[in-house]
């Protein structure tokens, strides 16, 4: 990858386990503050969780039942613009990436009314709401270049919203990780074990001990933190994604479930599917999302799909962040969230601290295992 060093120690300060954009994003972070830290990633050709994202960064009309996790992703897209430009700076890379707010088509007079409800209700529960419904006129004036569907009646807006590339931002991360003096090592890890106060990393690249462990590894932190708890509450949450061919720029603002890539293509993806560890392609669901999209914008049923593909993303059993110290384990974090992308900001800024033995942000405090039954 790049300008990305590898090497392996057998002793180390900070070892995050997991190369994916939570991971990615705390390591950068802790870097940041002139941390040792050395990044445990697996060889892979592609990052299944990153690929089956589509980049949004998205904080409307969600969590209603849980304000100040609300709270925690509004907070997070508002910090993207100044850590972009500092990863673009330390990296070298260009992150593509559009702050121009996001719209949810709504699909008939009851979707309508159901989401501007939702969102008179979030008003009030957090005091303040960047954004409301807009009309139909209102939508096709702020994306005047597709033409929606009939059963289209308007949309919610959010101008806190916005769109980045998953794949290049969390190649920035890394490369940005490495030239603050980071050490990336791309290798399986196999096991992690508790013993005499530190803690053992058994790997393809050998055992590497450290002071301090981040559990970073998506559904792979279930079976990494079984020394401290018999069942992090995570469970897989497939996504299945079609590409539609490239078109000329027609969506400056980006719409959920129907978003125009940075190359140009149209990526679609509404589906959450709680089957295990299935990833097959399934055509009937293929389908189904065309089908969606359509719906929203009649022109797709005219153009090529490229190819449909599918992965596993990570949801914690009641959709709310994981951030925790482990049972009996102070110098263990354990990071699990399915709003990697849109939370990596607030990851960057805020969890390193955590990670070296201070506490969350009051909006974060509640994220712990400690809702779950656990003494942490």
């Amino acid at each position: 990858m790049g300008n990305i060093k590898q090497q392996s120690n057998s002793e180390h300060e900070i070892i995050i386990a997991g190369g994916g954009i939570s991971g990615a994003a705390l390591a950068y972070g802790l870097v940041a503050k002139g941390k040792k830290v050395t990044m445990l990633d697996a060889p892979t050709k592609t990052n299944k969780a990153s690929r089956t994202n589509v980049g949004l960064l998205w904080c409307q009309s969600k969590f209603l039942h849980l304000p100040d996790y609300a709270r925690w992703g509004f907070h997070s897209c508002n910090l993207f613009p100044e850590l972009t430009k500092e990863l673009e700076e330390v990296s070298g890379l260009e992150i593509p990436v559009n702050y121009t707010g996001g719209i949810i088509a709504c699909i008939g007079e009851n979707d309508y009314e159901s989401r501007r409800d939702y969102i008179v209700k979030l008003r009030e529960k957090l005091g303040e709401y960047p954004g409301g419904m807009i009309s139909r006129s209102e939508l096709e004036n702020k994306l005047p270049k597709i033409g929606f569907g009939p059963d289209v009646v308007g949309a919610a807006w959010c101008e806190d919203d916005g769109v980045i590339d998953p794949l290049a931002l969390l190649r920035a991360y890394k490369i940005a990780f490495c030239k603050l003096g980071g050490n990336l090592v791309e290798t399986l890890i196999h096991d992690v074990q508790a013993a005499d106060g530190s803690y053992s990393v058994f790997t393809d690249k050998g055992r590497m001990d450290c002071e301090r462990l981040v559990l970073a590894a998506g559904l792979a932190n279930r079976r990494f933190a079984q020394f401290a708890i018999p069942n992090v509450p995570i469970s897989a949450d497939k996504g299945q994604v079609l590409l539609v061919e490239r078109m000329p720029p027609v969506m400056p603002i980006p719409m959920l479930g129907v978003t125009q890539t940075f190359g140009g293509t149209i990526i679609i993806g509404f589906r959450h599917e709680f089957i295990g560890h299935d990833t097959r392609i399934v055509p009937e669901d293929v389908a189904t999302e065309g089908r969606a999209a359509m719906k929203i914008w009649p022109e797709l049923g005219k153009k090529r799909l490229i190819r449909a593909w599918s992965g596993l993303r990570v949801m914690p059993e009641d959709k709310q962040a994981i951030y925790s110290r482990l049972p009996n384990h102070p110098q263990v974090i354990l990071v699990n969230t399915h709003s990697a992308v849109t939370l990596a900001a607030a990851h960057t800024r805020h969890l390193p601290d955590f990670a070296l033995g201070g506490e969350l942000p009051d909006m974060a405090k509640g994220m712990s295992l400690k809702r779950f039954g656990y003494e942490c």
